[in-house]
């Protein structure tokens, strides 16, 4: 059955000319221009945005002299809708225009096994004429960027020369396998993981911060197995060697499955963030600018910017 026109919950989705205009504003900042840009009158640029304020209940634009800018509420809520035109535009392209090609991509090896691989299939069928290599190498930063078209990064973002967009900051929290409890029984307080294998990716530093935010009692934890490779942390407590620190976007599969379990409520933001990392020169490639438009828009979606 077809909407009524009178339905107030279609009602209340904003046209897209409401939409451009806001957006034309925001950019040229008076309404002579945004007419001008749009190709339509200025009262007609006026109407579009005295409908979308009355729909919206709120004020989206002052005068300040010869200028219009937006509000504070207008600024946020056009932050929000920009994503939204910027998929329209991206949808409209015409389909002659099909990307092809090859698309190179290096990560972390735990981000590609347990993020990047599981959601892949999406970007290939999106995209069936691209054909994508992913690679985990750890040589220097140059030789990484200089050899992918986009390179996932896990650091603290300070690449100048490069163009950098920020993908997640995780979130940590102690897991281990359901049998590992089983063996050694239930953990209750921090306390009790002295008596459990510890796994360390690199270094111990993940358990002391992690530690140090739940309890004040000094508890050994330069102990247990240490890895090179997040994959290797993951796996070994999948397979019960120890606890490990980790996250919902690394564990995530393992903990919907029952692999893994979460021991504790308490969760540290991890010290540094992925990063989405591309030199200059590769952005004039339209495949590269759609691959990092899909990682970005999946990361807003999944929630863990």
């Amino acid at each position: 059955m077809g909407r009524n026109a009178s339905d107030t919950t279609w009602n209340r989705y904003p046209s897209i000319t409401a939409l451009r205009t806001l957006d034309a504003i925001s950019k040229l900042g008076n309404m002579q221009a945004a007419s001008d840009a749009m190709n339509v009158t200025p009262s007609a640029v006026s109407h579009q945005l005295r409908n979308l304020e009355e729909m919206l209940n709120i004020k989206l634009v002052r005068r300040a002299g010869r200028r219009t800018e937006l509000t504070s509420a207008g600024n946020r809520y056009l932050n929000q809708v920009r994503k939204a035109l910027e998929l329209i535009e991206a949808a409209s392209h015409p389909m002659d225009e099909e990307p092809n090609g090859k698309l190179r991509i290096n990560c972390p090896s735990g981000f590609g096994n347990y993020w990047l691989v599981p959601e892949l299939r999406e970007f290939t069928e999106l995209y069936p004429n691209v054909t994508v290599d992913v690679t985990s190498n750890l040589a220097q930063l140059e030789t990484v960027v200089k050899h992918a078209d986009i390179s996932i990064l896990y650091g603290d973002g300070s690449w100048p020369s490069l163009t950098v967009r920020h993908l997640s900051t995780p979130r940590t929290f102690p897991v281990c396998s359901p049998k590992l409890i089983e063996r050694l029984g239930n953990v209750q307080k921090p306390e009790d993981l002295e008596k459990f294998p510890l796994l360390h990716h690199v270094n111990s530093s993940d358990w002391v911060v992690w530690m140090a935010s739940r309890t004040r009692e000094i508890i050994e934890v330069e102990r247990g197995t240490t890895f090179s490779d997040m994959t290797h942390v993951v796996s070994a407590a999948i397979a019960g060697n120890g606890v490990a620190i980790s996250d919902s976007l690394l564990a995530k599969q393992a903990l919907e499955e029952g692999k893994l379990v979460r021991l504790f409520d308490t969760e540290v933001q991890a010290q540094n963030s992925y990063y989405l990392v591309v030199e200059k020169e590769r952005m004039e490639r339209k495949i590269t600018r759609i691959a990092m438009d899909w990682l970005i828009h999946h990361f807003d979606e999944y929630g863990t910017s």
